[in-house]
């Protein structure tokens, strides 16, 4: 961003950064620097209630405004705005809940440098704050997958007993599996995440046809083969493998969601 584009972010967050203030104490203003430090409104509604929590750690005001300046240097100066308070306000209450969690600092700043291009503002839906706030570190590492590749071969699989096909061991594999999410770490929390991004709308599943590549791909997974080696070890011998595939994909609001909050580096 030119000097000129830089000089204009003080003047986008200072109104609401004025409005902010009225409601400070007069003593937070005059005996803490940071919470005295006039950089925008980021400064009096995540640092200042973070300092009156008395919480063990403190935001750097400064790491803020670099991050945000980086986020829309290649914004045109014509197309630089005042993010709509519907978005800043949340946006901002957000972080100051988050701030140290990398993946969902990353979206809140995002969504607020989308909302300041109005270029592609419109696209920043003010419910794209609720949805990261419901979302863990692990639940982003999911949704980045999606931003690689927008469906993924899903499957459920269950151990079902042969002498009664009805029963299963509910707890013998996670609900959705899918191969290349392994190394995000346990499968039973990523299903989880799976099922938070269907719940939120991001995502969705659609049953396909079970291909014999698909089914013997399954089996041979390692995941499963170490699963299925501990359930016989305990005598749980009498069950067969039952596979069901899906389609899990990135929905219209999921594409939108992530060409805010997630874009890739150089877009802007």
């Amino acid at each position: 961003m030119s000097e000129n584009k830089n000089s204009i972010l003080p003047d986008v967050i200072e109104p609401l950064s004025n409005a902010i203030r009225q409601n400070i104490p007069e003593t937070a203003k005059q005996t803490d620097s940071a919470l005295s430090t006039v950089v925008g409104f980021f400064n009096n509604v995540v640092l200042y209630p973070v300092k009156k929590a008395n919480l063990t750690f403190r935001y750097k005001l400064d790491a803020f405004e670099n991050d945000l300046k980086e986020k829309t240097k290649n914004i045109p100066p014509e197309n630089l705005q005042e993010p709509p308070i519907m978005i800043a306000g949340p946006t901002l209450e957000g972080l100051r809940y988050a701030y140290d969690e990398t993946e969902l600092r990353e979206m809140y700043e995002n969504l607020l440098a989308s909302a300041m291009d109005s270029r592609i503002a419109s696209g920043a839906h003010p419910s794209f704050v609720d949805t990261i706030r419901q979302l863990s570190p692990l639940d982003a590492s999911v949704l980045k997958m999606f931003s690689v590749r927008e469906q993924y071969c899903c499957v459920t699989i269950q151990f079902v007993m042969e002498k009664d096909p009805s029963k299963h061991y509910p707890d013998a594999m996670p609900d959705y599996f899918i191969e290349e999410f392994c190394s995000l770490g346990d499968p039973f929390f990523i299903s989880a995440s799976l099922i938070n991004l269907k719940r939120l709308g991001i995502i969705g599943f659609e049953q396909i046809l079970l291909s014999p590549g698909i089914y013997y791909s399954m089996k041979k997974n390692p995941y499963v083969m170490e699963r299925e080696t501990l359930y016989r070890k305990q005598g749980n011998d009498d069950f067969i493998m039952e596979v069901i595939a899906y389609r899990a994909f990135l929905n219209n609001y999921g594409k939108q969601f992530i060409n805010i909050c997630l874009p890739n580096k150089g877009d802007r």
